[in-house]
């Protein structure tokens, strides 16, 4: 029996996130961040919109571009949010846009 391999869906949303004070470069941290996320494949920072130093790290907004696997959600919007939103050190997830699976 073949593995069946979830779709994936491609996704455009505004973040706040939380990423580390000695990192690599802000749009590099920012997509280790997202890419933790289980149901992120791929992160790609399209904008930074706004940077805030907090004591032990940055928090930071940005619009970024996703390459999810979301397992045949219902609603992909919602599922996108919920699984961003349940990643260590995201604070926030707005605007989000998704294409239909690959």
């Amino acid at each position: 029996m073949q593995a069946r391999r979830t779709p994936t869906t491609t996704a455009t949303a505004e973040v706040e996130i939380r990423v580390p004070r000695d990192g690599d470069t802000l749009e590099r941290d920012a997509e280790a961040v997202l890419e933790r996320v289980d149901a992120v494949d791929r992160a790609e920072v399209d904008g930074l919109t706004g940077v805030t130093p907090t004591l032990n790290d940055l928090e930071v907004g940005a619009t970024v571009r996703l390459t999810l696997r979301l397992d045949d959600a219902a609603d992909p919007v919602a599922a996108t949010r919920e699984a961003l939103a349940d990643g260590f050190g995201v604070r926030d997830v707005s605007a989000v846009e998704v294409r239909e699976p690959a």
